[in-house]
């Protein structure tokens, strides 16, 4: 009887150890890193009458942590933690105000942290795989003062191919496009947009 439960208890213990290894082979993480290009408007507006006439010429980055967790061989949800700098050029300007001095052109911080979540869909089952992806990116700033909304949401858009060195570890490049669709100023239209071509590396846990 004691033998009978002890393989019992071996069998199941094996068992649970297989459904985890299962559950855990389907969780990737991995590092990732972009250069991004801002698209947006050329007039960074406060207001009706304040903002900055901007200049995109900063090399603006996105640093990142990302974790995937496939529903299926082809379907993966997807998030992480970025680090994104976004920042630009800005001459302050204001229809109505009169200026002795002409304001001079400053560099503006404009960075934030990015936490996306986004579906991911493989088309091919191979070493090299090509993706889609599509979802949402939530922004938090991190310089309060240049914003009137410390969050921000927007639409991503995306894809990719994927190339597995082993079945563990994989190579991925990356295209993505960002649109902003609320507002990080109350009275002004202005919203973030722009476009990072990136590369990362996801290891399977």
């Amino acid at each position: 009887m004691k033998k009978t439960l002890l393989l019992f208890g071996i069998l199941l213990i094996y068992s649970i150890g297989i459904k985890a290894q299962e559950n855990l082979s389907k969780l990737r993480i991995g590092l990732s890193s972009s250069i991004e290009k801002n698209l947006s408007s050329e007039s960074f507006a406060f207001d009706k009458y304040t903002g900055y006439s901007a200049a995109y010429n900063k090399t603006n980055y996105r640093l990142g942590l990302n974790l995937e967790y496939e529903l299926t061989s082809n379907f993966s949800l997807n998030t992480g933690i970025n680090y994104s700098n976004k920042d630009f050029t800005g001459t302050y300007y204001c229809a109505v105000c009169d200026f002795i001095v002409a304001p001079s052109p400053q560099n503006i911080d404009f960075r934030f942290i990015e936490v996306p979540l986004t579906l991911k869909y493989y088309f091919l089952p191979n070493k090299i795989r090509l993706f889609g992806e599509f979802g949402l990116n939530n922004l938090f700033s991190l310089n309060k003062e240049v914003t009137d909304n410390s969050y921000g949401l927007g639409i991503k858009l995306g894809g990719g191919i994927a190339y597995n060195f082993t079945k563990k570890i994989a190579l991925q490049i990356t295209a993505d496009f960002n649109y902003g669709i609320s507002k990080l100023y109350k009275e002004s239209g202005f919203k973030l947009k722009s476009i990072a071509f990136g590369v990362g590396i996801m290891k399977r846990l």
